[in-house]
């Protein structure tokens, strides 16, 4: 099973989206108002399925978090 990056994305309707894009299709995780608690929650979620976090910014732009990076442990129900 090839395991995707999880994404962060600016959406004008629902404010910063995470994702994780499969093909044409892609499972949305959820919506949040903040920018930063997007990252949070992606952060986790990359952490726990061992994936890089691609977090794009407004311009375009886009940093990509490694997966070793990642070293806290993610509590998610």
């Amino acid at each position: 099973m090839i395991r995707e990056n999880i994404h962060v994305t600016h959406d004008e309707d629902n404010g910063w989206t995470v994702k994780q894009p499969s093909g044409p299709k892609s499972k949305c995780f959820g919506s949040f108002t903040k920018r930063e608690y997007a990252e949070a929650y992606g952060r986790a979620l990359a952490h726990r399925s061992k994936v890089a976090l691609i977090v794009h910014q407004l311009d375009g732009r886009f940093a990509r978090v490694p997966d070793s990076a990642l070293t806290y442990p993610a509590y998610l129900s």
